[in-house]
């Protein structure tokens, strides 16, 4: 193999061996791992809580990683931060939709009666 051949044509010293990936290969070339700061800030208007929170401090750990020069690190921080932001998403979505289904959809257990059905049964018998 000469030294002028480019990275992708250097051959494994084994055949059966996967080829080895430095630390700053992400399969793009000079490609930077996203944090999904904004993705992690949007699953914060859900009412999943304690999840959105801890999206938000992996999203910012993420971003902390790669400015130490950590690309790993942050790769695999925003892998997280993504994970946890659309899982917080599709929960919050689902919580907000049985919300309005249970409050306004179907027939309500106490609405036969109103409370001025009682006024006036009880003036009336009086």
């Amino acid at each position: 193999v000469s030294s002028n051949a480019p990275a992708s044509q250097v051959s494994n010293p084994l055949p059966c061996s996967p080829p080895q990936r430095t630390a700053t290969d992400s399969g793009l070339p000079g490609a930077k791992p996203r944090d999904y700061l904004f993705l992690a800030i949007l699953s914060c208007f859900c009412p999943v809580w304690p999840l959105n929170i801890v999206a938000l401090t992996f999203s910012v750990m993420s971003r902390n990683s790669l400015q130490q020069g950590n690309v790993d690190g942050a790769r695999r921080l925003g892998r997280v931060a993504k994970l946890l932001s659309v899982v917080s998403l599709l929960s919050g979505i689902v919580i907000i939709i049985a919300c309005i289904i249970i409050n306004w959809g179907g027939e309500r257990p106490f609405t036969r009666f109103s409370f001025k059905d009682t006024l006036y049964v009880t003036s009336s018998m009086a």
